[in-house]
């Protein structure tokens, strides 16, 4: 059937159909929405019946895509003021709403799909805070022991082809310049890091050496889109590494 013979409703229900997948089981329904952790996976929020109402959860699955990043702990300092901002609650392992009548399901699961998202989003901010400055400080020690502090500036401010990016630090040797970045394992990270060094590589052929530092190489998604941008190398690799990176 061509679209144009297609009523504009049939066409958003198939749409609609599509964004929300749903599984059953027992008394228990699983809706897959549309909305996606950092991670990429979808989030899912389950239905069960109880004596007054419904039970309406996340079934800790924001609690574990947490733990993934190796965040429960701060996980579960942020989940209970999330909740609470969405109206629904946080028991330490799901988070859910109770005794939920049927005229308010909708609600329900929208409330506890974006707290899941933004719970785990705010946990993966904070990871990725605390440890980007570990890391970037040993980058520094680390550049400094290679070739001098002279050579090495922290936090480099340099104007790309569009706009102006801060980089965790550069290295210029004669009239060839690096730019270094620690990329943590998230797609907020990589996809930060990817803007950066396409900017530069605008510049063509006068465009700076870029390097990406990963913390965890082998938990960087979107790793090949990465390596397309600059050189990859790990925070724990030895020194000579970093010497040919640059």
């Amino acid at each position: 059937m061509k679209i144009t013979t297609l009523r504009i409703t049939d066409i958003a229900e198939t749409v609609a159909r599509s964004l929300v997948r749903v599984a059953t089981r027992n008394e228990t329904a699983r809706l897959s929405t549309p909305l996606l952790y950092p991670g990429g996976s979808m989030i899912g929020v389950e239905l069960s019946r109880l004596r007054d109402g419904f039970l309406v959860s996340d079934a800790g699955g924001a609690r574990r895509e947490a733990g993934l990043m190796g965040g429960e702990r701060t996980f579960a300092r942020i989940a209970r003021d999330v909740a609470d901002r969405f109206g629904v609650r946080f028991d330490e392992n799901m988070i859910f709403d109770m005794d939920v009548t049927e005229p308010n399901l909708t609600l329900a699961v929208i409330a506890v799909a974006n707290a899941a998202k933004s719970a785990v989003e705010a946990t993966a901010m904070q990871i990725a805070t605390a440890g980007h400055a570990d890391y970037q400080a040993h980058l520094w020690d680390r550049l400094e022991r290679i070739y001098g502090s002279k050579p090495v500036r922290r936090r480099q401010v340099y104007r790309g082809s569009s706009d102006e990016w801060t980089f965790d630090a550069a290295v210029e040797i004669g009239q060839q310049l690096s730019l270094f970045e620690v990329v943590s394992p998230s797609p907020n990270a990589v996809n930060s890091a990817v803007t950066k060094f396409l900017d530069i590589r605008d510049l063509g052929e006068a465009a700076p050496h870029r390097i990406a530092v990963l913390t965890r190489r082998d938990a960087t998604p979107h790793l090949p889109v990465l390596a397309r941008t600059a050189r990859i190398v790990c925070a724990s690799d030895p020194d000579d590494v970093f010497r040919k990176a640059a």
